[in-house]
């Protein structure tokens, strides 16, 4: 159905976890990333009738757990908690009570095509360097193209990789591996990966500027260190940082491969989900997009700080960062069940390939 399911390489996780020859069209929509609110309201948003009580079609709207603290048990969308691909891909990989690895990873709170981050980097570098030593720096891809954030961590004495797009199947590879290989991750803003290393019961803390989107208040992020104490912090409890991490990502309800297969659709061969990818999806998606950029207020761009640069699309009178945004939701083949790489993809000064 719509290609949102298979970002990061989510559907891949599933079918290796299931010994599928390749990924499949999902009959529904798939949590795509941890969420400090309902997934009905973020990652569903864009198809209200899906989540509509009266709604009868085949449709499901998969989330990754009930037991999370964001999760609203009053929501009257009908929802089936299936875990985050990211727990099958590291089962699938014999990788969830793995020792730990060496050295820390750092992912900075990195911003998306269509909403800048402001904050300053260089001095963030400096900070990780002085607590954690050199570490790997995991900058996201699109972050990844300005060369003077790349270059604020390289120069503190950190090492600079990235995990592709979210288009990318190998992404989720990539992540388990650079995640299950260290001993430590850390990150100035509580997110996805934070929860995962916590999970696998790597040592995590969130601490330091956590800088911010454009349009956003502190409201927010002093409700994320409320409602998730034992995440934040330079030292936090293992254990229960693992407790909470295995809550919010269904990863102590796992399905059974039989019972998987039935929430996904995958138990026989459905025509109606592969027909939508390609054809109904794309144009639904469009329509929200529109909708999205007619209704939204013009973005104001952030004053560039130090490690950052303003992106030269947004002084031109076309709104390329709107355009790449938009035109990721295309449909593409689907691949494989294994990832051809595991390994990050290192940063050697030139900006990556989109």
């Amino acid at each position: 159905m719509e290609s949102q399911n298979h970002y990061y390489g989510h559907s891949r996780a599933f079918a290796h976890y299931l010994g599928e020859d390749g990924p499949r069209h999902i009959a529904g929509l798939v949590q795509h990333g941890w969420t400090a609110l309902s997934p009905v309201t973020t990652h569903f948003r864009d198809f209200p009738w899906l989540a509509s009580p009266t709604y009868r079609g085949p449709n499901r709207l998969l989330v990754w757990s009930h037991r999370s603290r964001a999760w609203d048990p009053a929501t009257s969308a009908p929802t089936t908690a299936v875990g985050a691909p990211f727990a099958y891909e590291a089962v699938s990989r014999g990788l969830q009570d793995s020792p730990r690895g060496e050295g820390t990873v750092i992912l900075p709170v990195h911003g998306i095509e269509t909403q800048a981050i402001s904050g300053d980097h260089r001095a963030a570098a400096r900070r990780w360097f002085d607590s954690e030593g050199p570490s790997t720096v995991s900058i996201y891809w699109s972050d990844a193209r300005d060369e003077r954030l790349v270059d604020a961590y390289r120069e503190a004495g950190h090492r600079c990789v990235t995990l592709g797009a979210r288009t990318d199947p190998d992404f989720l590879a990539r992540l388990v591996g650079l995640v299950a290989g260290s001993a430590r991750v850390v990150s100035n803003r509580l997110s996805t990966p934070v929860v995962y290393a916590a999970w696998l019961g790597r040592s995590v803390g969130v601490y330091g500027d956590p800088m911010l989107l454009d349009s956003e208040d502190r409201s927010s992020l002093e409700r994320l260190e409320r409602t998730w104490p034992e995440l934040y912090g330079y030292e936090t409890d293992d254990d229960a940082a693992r407790a909470v991490a295995t809550d919010e990502l269904g990863a102590g309800d796992l399905l059974e491969p039989d019972a998987l297969r039935r929430a996904l659709g995958w138990d026989r061969r459905r025509v109606a989900p592969f027909v939508r990818h390609w054809t109904t999806s794309p144009v639904e998606r469009a329509l929200v997009n529109v909708r999205r950029r007619s209704g939204a207020p013009a973005p104001t761009a952030p004053k560039p700080a130090a490690g950052e640069q303003k992106p030269a699309e947004a002084s031109s009178g076309i709104d390329l960062a709107w355009l790449r945004a938009a035109t990721s939701y295309l449909p593409r083949p689907l691949g494989g069940a294994r990832a051809s790489s595991s390994e990050p993809i290192e940063l050697d000064g030139s900006a990556p390939a989109a």
